[in-house]
């Protein structure tokens, strides 16, 4: 049982922390001094090489630089973290420095600089002789995946523990209450790779559990990984809220009386079912969650063992992905600015194409994403979104049907209008109705339409960690 917690949402882009004070006390974002947006920084290492030594920088700080003389700035390293380290069938292992060594362009780099085919074979079995000594008789070679999984381990651990500090501190400037919050627990939320059950058993979690112990986070001991989808959705319905019963249990009727939901909850038996489908799509993943509970038309009662029925699933598929396709499908000069772009100034770009139609202007190149580009980009956001549109119907397709249905729209991705609008229509195939949706930016209906909760950034971008957080997550109190 913890009754005060943290909840890192860990995104590929963004990462947000909540803050829960005590069992009934509502989930809170923490603001994190010197973030341009108060509640999140960006998930983004800098190593500045230029000096004596290496500096690190992270969040903000780090997302302001710009790769190259010296400095690396790292982005995205979550997928490689959650990337199995295995190669595809029938594709051999190879490590970078073999593929570097084994490529054509080193022979054509190796023969301008007048160097012969006999001394590159030399260097290749150099090569292979220092990498069978180093790995010892009978050791993996390690695969392009694994270097790329190490590395990020490596990032994750300097970035949390630069996040710890930045938690603390945070901590330290919210009104005095003698709490010792260097003890508090933390929970983590991940992409839905495995059940619920067994998220703390899967390796990439094992990898961020240790990394997590050595930056000085204290686990939770009972639930340490929550899914990302699962939590969202609990953040969003309960409106971050927590409650307990006079006798000391989860009060989920309290919690839940913010919606339609509420009416399911109290037994009623023209709604004995209801299911809330949650549509994340972040930098990395898009995550489905369908949360489920059937009463039978009776009150729903904590001393059950309450909670949803979860069906959830994480696609390794995302803006991120997204971006790529548009910086393959820009002139090379267009692209080769995009890619070594500080994060900040990418994000500006990303955001102006794709939610507001309009270009990116950069001194000496001209305008990015202009009427020129805007084929290029349009069709990559068209694939983009046929490609969500397509999860969604498929994982709709197995669920059964319901009595009462909410939408969930979050994640960067759902920024997007073409993306919005078409997921919302796509969780509609074959007739399927909502008597209320939650997403950014939707507009408010005709009387007597389905209702909206046009959701603020604080649930848009922070459901995950304000969920994961909730009360709902402890199963001491049920």
């Amino acid at each position: 049982m913890a009754e005060r917690v943290f909840c890192v949402d860990f995104g590929s882009a963004y990462t947000k922390v909540a803050l829960r004070r005590d069992p009934t006390a509502d989930s809170a974002l923490l603001a994190c001094a010197g973030a341009d947006v108060d509640f999140w920084v960006p998930t983004v290492v800098a190593v500045d090489r230029r000096g004596a030594d290496p500096r690190l920088e992270f969040g903000d700080r780090a997302a302001d630089l710009r790769s190259g003389g010296g400095i690396d700035v790292y982005t995205n390293f979550k997928k490689d973290l959650f990337t199995a380290p295995t190669s595809a069938p029938g594709k051999p292992v190879v490590s970078p420095l073999d593929a570097l060594l084994q490529s054509e362009e080193f022979v054509t780099l190796a023969a301008r600089y007048g160097v012969q085919s006999p001394q590159v074979a030399a260097l290749r079995s150099m090569a292979a002789a220092a990498r069978t000594l180093v790995a010892g008789p009978g050791e993996r070679v390690v695969s392009l995946e694994g270097h790329r999984q190490a590395n990020a381990v490596k990032l994750v651990y300097n970035f949390f523990l630069w996040l710890r500090k930045q938690v603390l501190d945070a901590c330290a400037r919210l009104p005095a209450s003698g709490l010792k919050f260097e003890d508090f627990p933390v929970r983590v939320t991940v992409p839905a790779v495995a059940p619920s059950s067994d998220l703390a058993s899967h390796p990439s979690c094992k990898l961020l559990r240790e990394a997590l112990h050595r930056a000085g986070w204290p686990l939770h001991a009972e639930q340490p990984f929550v899914a990302e989808p699962e939590a969202n959705a609990i953040g969003i319905l309960t409106k971050a809220a927590n409650a307990l019963t006079r006798s000391g249990r989860v009060n989920l009727g309290q919690m839940f009386n913010k919606g339609p939901l509420i009416t399911v909850m109290k037994g009623d038996h023209n709604y004995p079912t209801y299911r809330a489908l949650v549509i994340d799509v972040g930098a990395y993943t898009t995550d489905l969650a369908a949360l489920f509970i059937d009463t039978g038309g009776n009150p729903v009662e904590t001393a059950d063992g309450a909670g949803f029925g979860v069906t959830q699933r994480s696609v390794p598929f995302g803006v991120s992905d997204l971006d790529q396709s548009v910086r393959a499908a820009l002139p090379p000069d267009k692209k080769a600015w995009l890619e070594s772009a500080p994060h900040k100034e990418f994000q500006t770009f990303q955001r102006t194409y794709s939610g507001e139609s309009k270009g990116y202007r950069v001194a000496g190149l001209g305008v990015i994403g202009g009427e020129p580009d805007r084929p290029a980009l349009s069709a990559c956001l068209d694939q983009f979104t046929q490609r969500l549109t397509d999860e969604v119907t498929k994982f709709c397709a197995a669920l059964p049907s319901v009595s009462m249905q909410e939408l969930v729209l979050t994640g960067g991705g759902n920024n997007i209008p073409a993306v919005r609008d078409a997921l919302i229509a796509a969780a509609q195939t074959g007739g399927v109705r909502f008597v209320k949706t939650h997403a950014p930016d939707l507009k408010r209906g005709k009387a007597g339409a389905p209702l909206v909760d046009k959701l603020d950034e604080t649930f848009a971008r922070g459901g995950s960690a304000l969920g994961g957080a909730s009360l709902y997550f402890e199963r001491s109190y049920y």
